[in-house]
């Protein structure tokens, strides 16, 4: 049943009134992939994904944005549906009815109203921040007002629905209440973004994060993009603090690129310091293929390592040095082989891991809208983990 929303999208592009303009979007890719860092020999194994987007305008003031993903953490052959046959069944079912974690859902959906510099949106969103450094290809249930200034920065107010907790109880929800600010200077693009978490009586039981108490945690996170001279420079940070269970102390994350294209190379070098677990979104770009790179809703099959997950632990001080150089060859091929050391958050009783990080990426374009990617990432030190990826990458 979950499958027909795919083909349901497409009728609905073709099909909306005369009067209502349609833009439509999506990508998708097929990953071959490996790691040796689960079980005894190994993981080898394809995914996949599929998206759709469409975006609806019955008007010049409204717009209804909707999507829908086909996703698969592996191939199993044959077993992905249900088949009885001479008194034996083969296969069972999943979250689409019919096995193999094929999982088709209904991805976000926005109803969106724009008048005088005023933005209002409602629904489930797709929210990413800058640089995916605090949120990365998030999914909230949320409600924004956005106001654009006469010079184009933005004040933007979101509340989101966290975690519903028991229907019947009003008390045991998870609410976030953000506050943002994007602005432009010359040559530099900037934010500032706060959130407050509430939650009136927390029951573990019935709210969602697993039972972590995110009550009165406050976040404060300034972030800064654009060039100083001949130099890209990104800068993010966030602090957590004052949490009754979680972050209850001052727990940081920062990161630091700069990077120069020298015409021959281009040149990156980044570092992430997180200290007393300290929060860094799962797909913010590490410089490495196995630490990070992992939005929330399109997984790395190649991520060995998260910086920045530590929840206001202690002892999670983590932190990751990368320099990363660069190559175009041609107008259909680049690569990019980087380096580093890092310290990596384990557990309370062994807190700290260090390793050396070598990785390596190429890419090249069959076409403008097709292409092949191949990552490997290698651990050095005291983790002798590694994986690698050949993912084929389509967009229209």
């Amino acid at each position: 049943m979950m499958k027909i929303l795919l083909c349901s999208l497409v009728l609905f592009a073709f099909t909306a009134h005369a009067e209502t303009k349609i833009d439509y979007s999506g990508d998708a890719y097929v990953r071959a992939y490996f790691r040796n860092s689960t079980g005894p020999y190994g993981t080898q194994a394809f995914n996949q994904f599929f998206r759709f987007n469409v975006v609806a305008k019955p008007d010049q003031n409204l717009a209804i944005k909707v999507g829908a993903i086909l996703s698969s953490n592996t191939w199993e052959g044959d077993n992905h549906r249900s088949i009885t046959g001479g008194g034996t069944s083969i296969g069972g079912t999943n979250d689409d009815g019919f096995g193999n974690d094929n999982v088709t859902r209904l991805d976000h959906a926005v109803i969106e109203y724009t008048k005088d510099g005023w933005i209002t949106s409602v629904g489930r969103h797709v929210v990413t921040t800058p640089g995916s450094f605090l949120t990365s290809d998030d999914r909230r249930d949320r409600i924004q007002v956005i106001k654009i200034r006469d010079n184009y920065d933005a004040v933007a107010f979101a509340y989101d629905k966290r975690a519903e907790g028991a229907l019947a109880n009003s008390r045991d929800d998870v609410d976030m209440f953000s506050l943002n600010y994007y602005g432009a200077l010359t040559g530099f693009k900037y934010a500032f973004q706060t959130g407050y978490w509430m939650s009136k009586k927390f029951d573990p039981t019935t709210s969602a994060f697993n039972g972590i108490n995110l009550d009165r945690v406050k976040q404060v996170s300034p972030q800064i993009e654009g060039k100083l001279g001949p130099v890209n420079l990104n800068f993010y940070y966030t602090l957590l603090f004052g949490g009754e269970a979680l972050y209850k102390n001052d727990h940081h994350a920062a990161a630091l690129r700069l990077g120069h294209d020298f015409e021959v190379v281009k040149v990156e070098v980044q570092s992430m310091v997180v200290k007393n677990g300290g929060l860094i979104a799962s797909g913010f770009d590490s410089l490495s293929s196995i630490v990070n790179n992992s939005p929330d809703h399109n997984n790395s099959s190649i991520k060995l390592k998260t910086i920045g997950f530590g929840l206001g632990n202690k002892h999670a001080d983590e932190s990751l040095h990368m320099l990363r150089i660069s190559k175009v060859f041609s107008e259909e091929f680049m690569a990019s082989i980087g380096g580093g050391w890092g310290e990596f958050y384990n557990t309370a009783t062994t807190p700290i891991d260090q390793n050396s990080v070598l990785d390596a990426t190429a890419k090249w374009s069959i076409s403008p809208n097709l292409g092949l990617i191949a990552a490997y990432g290698h651990f050095f030190g005291e983790n002798k983990d590694h994986a690698g990826s050949l993912t084929l990458k389509a967009a229209f």
